[in-house]
Order: C-alpha cells, then sequence, then structure tokens
C-alpha cells in the first residue's frame, strides 16, 4: 500500500503521516470529513480490500464526491495491474479534470508492468484530454487546474510513446510537453533532447545530449546523436574525443564521490533465506566481494532505485566474484516471499532474492537489526575479508549515476581487500 500512501499524500497535501490528525482538525468540517476517509485506505492491503471499502463509502456517502477515494482505487489496482479494473473506477468519476489527473497517476504506476496497455489507455485518452485543456477555471470540489492536468498528460503520453519506439508521435507531445512546462523532469529533457536531434536540431538538442552524458547516459542511441551533433556543428573536430571528455566528467565525479564514503568495519554475521528456504550468512560468501540491498515492496524509494541496481547486476553478471543479494525485510503482508517475487516478476528484474524474516519470538527482521538499519532502501558493500567497506541509505538521483556509484564502490572495495 505505499504507493497508495504516496497517492494520499499527494492529493490531501499532507508533508507528513505523523501530522495527520493535527493537520485534519484545521480543516473545515467536509474537508475533515474526506481526509478521514481517505486515511481510512492506509490500514489496508491489496485492491480488493480497496475496492471494497470505496464500495461501502459509496453506499454510506451517496451525495458526497469521493472521486479521490476512486483515484485510490484506481492506482491499487494499476499496480496489480488490471486494466478493466484501473478505467472502471477512472471512468465513474465525477470531476472531469481531476478524473484526467488520477489516470495520469493510474498509468505512471502501470506502465512498468505493462507499457503496451498503457499506452493503449493513454491513446484512447487523448481526446478527452484535449477537451480539458481549453479549460481555464479550476475545477471544483476538488480544485485541479485543468491546464497542469493536461500538461501532465501530454508528458506522460510522450514518454508511453517514446519508449514504444514511435518517435515521430512522440515528438509532438513530448515538444508540446516540453514548451508548456516550466518545471521539467529529468526524462522529458532528455526526451525532448534525443528527439530533437532525431528532427536534426542539433543546436537545441547537443547541450542537453551533452549534459546527459556527463551525467551518466551512456545509452549507443544518445552517444550517436552526440556524436552527430557535434560533427554537424564543429566541423574538421573529433567527436570521440568530445564524447571521451564527457564520459570522464562522469567517471570523476562519481570516484570523488564515492572515495568520501569508505569505511572499514566489521560485518554482522547475518543470515538471510533464499527463495527455495534455505539458510546463508557471511561465512558463505567469504572471499567474494558482496553487495547487499534491503528493501521491501511498499517502500517507493526502494523501487525507484531498481532500474539502477538492475543497471549494476548487469555490469556484473558475468563476474563470480561478484554477488548480489535482495534482502526483503520489514515485511507486512501474510506471505511476504510470494508478494516479493511476484513483485519483481511483474517489473522484470533480475534479482537473487532472500528474505529476512521476522523472528516469531522478537517480532523483529533479525538481518535489518544485526545491521543496525533504520530506513530502508539500505546497501552495504562487504569485502571478502567481511568488513563493511561502504554503506549507504536512502536513493535520490538519476539511475545511471547510481549504477556508477555501486560499480564504483564495487571496485574500490575490490582494490581495498
Amino acid at each position: 500500500m505505499k504507493k497508495l500512501v504516496l497517492a494520499i499524500l499527494v492529493l490531501c497535501s499532507l508533508s507528513t503521516l505523523a501530522q495527520k490528525k493535527e493537520e485534519i482538525k484545521k480543516l473545515p468540517p467536509a474537508e475533515q470529513a474526506r481526509m478521514n476517509r481517505m486515511m481510512s485506505f492506509l490500514k489496508l492491503s491489496g485492491s480488493k480490500q480497496t475496492e471494497d471499502l470505496l464500495q461501502s463509502m459509496l453506499k454510506d456517502y451517496p451525495k458526497v464526491n469521493l472521486d479521490m477515494e476512486k483515484s485510490l482505487v484506481s492506482s491499487a489496482y494499476a499496480e496489480d495491474p488490471n486494466a478493466a479494473k484501473v478505467m472502471q473506477y477512472i471512468n465513474m468519476m465525477e470531476d472531469r479534470v481531476f478524473r484526467l489527473r488520477a489516470f495520469v497517476m493510474a498509468i505512471e504506476l502501470m506502465a512498468p508492468i505493462d507499457p503496451a496497455k498503457s499506452l493503449e489507455l493513454a491513446a484512447g485518452e487523448l481526446e478527452k484530454a484535449k477537451k480539458i485543456k481549453g479549460q481555464t477555471a479550476l475545477s471544483e470540489p476538488l480544485k485541479v487546474d485543468p491546464k497542469a492536468a493536461y500538461d501532465d498528460f501530454i508528458n506522460l503520453y510522450g514518454k508511453l510513446l517514446f519508449k514504444a519506439g514511435k518517435n515521430e508521435e512522440a515528438y509532438t507531445y513530448t515538444t508540446e510537453a516540453y514548451q508548456n512546462i516550466k518545471q521539467r523532469d529529468g526524462e522529458l529533457i532528455e526526451n525532448y533532447g534525443f528527439l530533437s536531434a532525431l528532427n536534426g536540431k542539433y543546436e537545441e538538442a547537443l547541450p542537453i545530449l551533452s549534459k546527459a552524458v556527463k551525467e551518466g547516459k551512456f545509452e549507443e542511441r544518445y552517444l550517436e546523436q552526440v556524436r552527430k551533433g557535434y560533427s554537424k556543428l564543429n566541423p574538421g573536430k573529433d567527436a570521440e574525443a568530445y564524447i571521451a571528455s564527457l564520459k570522464q566528467v562522469f567517471i570523476d565525479k562519481i570516484k570523488n564521490d564515492v572515495s568520501k564514503l569508505m569505511v572499514n568495519e566489521a560485518a554482522p554475521n547475518f543470515t538471510v533465506s533464499d527463495v527455495n528456504g534455505k539458510k546463508v550468512s557471511l561465512a558463505d560468501f567469504k572471499g567474494k566481494t558482496i553487495v547487499l540491498d534491503f528493501w521491501a515492496t511498499w517502500c517507493g524509494p526502494c523501487v525507484a532505485s531498481f532500474p539502477a541496481m538492475q543497471m549494476a547486476v548487469n555490469r556484473y553478471a558475468n563476474d563470480p566474484e561478484v554477488k548480489f543479494l535482495f534482502i526483503h525485510t520489514w515485511e507486512n503482508v501474510a506471505d511476504p516471499l510470494t508478494d516479493a517475487k511476484n513483485f519483481l516478476k511483474k517489473r522484470n528484474y533480475k534479482f537473487d532474492l532472500y528474505m529476512d524474516k521476522v523472528d516469531p519470538q522478537t517480532k523483529r527482521s533479525p538481518a535489518v537489526s544485526a545491521f543496525g538499519i533504520k530506513g530502508i532502501p539500505a546497501k552495504f558493500i562487504i569485502d571478502g575479508n567481511g568488513k563493511i567497506r561502504f554503506k549507504v541509505e536512502g536513493f535520490e538521483g538519476k539511475a545511471e549515476a547510481a549504477a556508477e556509484e555501486v560499480a564504483q564502490m564495487v571496485e574500490m572495495t575490490r582494490k581495498a581487500s
């Protein structure tokens, strides 16, 4: 239910869950009632329970706008994913503008799991989105800005088209979003730069793509556009040397940042179980460099870090001396192993899964406790002699940079052991 918690925070403008009771008391009675209804969803697990609660609310409050509550159900089903249920609750919404905002939220959750279906649904919403574009007043009673809702939609639509390889269509909507949105996200900027380059607009595209490479975007298709753009704008100059200099900026920065984080601490002799129930401990990995990634399916930052971690795993896929352990912990469902396996499978992550099961006597997750972890995601890089060389909690930044950070930590750990 972590994504539902995030949805509630966004929709209701609360900064932390801890403040909810005091903040709710300050609201008008109608808003207090809405917030209390929203918070009741936090106690639930799974889309079916969420749906059941909404259905009871529809009976109890037949004259109240429950679009926010419907959005939570649509978002829950987006993570299953169940496209039919997503659209069932999207289409039940009374407020057209809020409906578009809720649609974007749901499809953003669904897209990593089922990109083709997400694009299909977005294409079906395009004409409705265009009709909202012309509205000027804020929508009541939920007060969503029509222009902002439309801009968010075309931003999403352009990204889905881009990922599907529909570059011509993607360029149209990506350009519109780029021109309309002041606070542009990194993906929008990079997509616009790449698509502009494909259309020969190198003067605008090259600075964007060059910056992307300096931040770790080493995909060959991006490098090829930098190569073409640089050669076009700088005839006679060495494009390969230019690209190499961009890459080196990134590598040097990562090395410098990572070197400051190095430690030398004895690792606890933790024990976790693999997917078959076999217990493994620190001693089983003697002589190897191991990367421990503590995570949970409900942890938003954990999930956000996974594209980067998949890049890092891929980099060492053929190296038997480096081992990644993705340790699921702080479970909050009846069957955490099945939950974790299904979560990774849906998103096509190729991780070696281990479980930090709650001790029935202490009611604590022993591996997390052994490492003294206060928050997840938490990563530890341990050398072949059982020494912790790096420990990092949380996640932020771009996937490419985060993946390179892990790789540099691994390499520095190898040299230190």
